[in-house]
């Protein structure tokens, strides 16, 4: 497990509130990566966030509803995921980037997803906790590290081909 994940998790906060669910489960979807590391859940539609054993640090969102391209890398390393999340106010906009088609209508979903009170007390708390600040520019961030990442590089299941096709 990550050291920045395992003191996140040590801080004891409420992660459910910014999108990053902790589940005793942890059961992947068909489509999750082989030898995923699961590190939490968005909590709908069975969206969730993993690395991937063989593919470094790198952080991915994997929705099972996306059709065929459930899964999209959103940071080079936990840390960026968190600074992300920091500048982002929840985990939905980095797993939606690949959605969006310009950083103009990204702000715009961040101006409608706008934290409340408390959700800010969690990420300012995670921002203290960790000793990081809010990632400039996340939507260039994310979308230069998507269009230069090899999707071909990830592995998948039997199971995903057989749904997939």
């Amino acid at each position: 497990m990550d050291i920045t994940f395992q003191k996140l998790l040590s801080l004891g906060l409420d992660l459910e509130r910014v999108g990053l669910i902790q589940r005793e489960d942890n059961e992947s979807y068909f489509c999750t990566p082989r030898d995923a590391f699961l590190l939490g859940w968005a909590g709908v539609d069975g969206i969730h966030y993993c690395q991937v054993t063989g593919l470094g640090e790198t952080v991915f969102v994997v929705d099972p509803m996306d059709g065929d391209d459930p899964v999209h890398p959103i940071a080079h390393n936990v840390t960026d995921m968190l600074r992300l999340l920091l500048a982002c106010g929840d985990m939905a906009a980095p797993a939606q980037a690949h959605m969006f088609d310009s950083k103009q209508s990204f702000g715009e979903f961040l101006i409608k997803c706008r934290p409340d009170s408390e959700t800010r007390e969690v990420l300012e708390a995670i921002g203290r906790g960790l000793d990081i600040t809010p990632m400039p520019l996340p939507y260039k961030y994310l979308k230069e590290l998507q269009d230069s990442f090899d999707m071909g590089a990830v592995p998948y299941t039997e199971e995903y081909y057989e749904v997939i096709g």
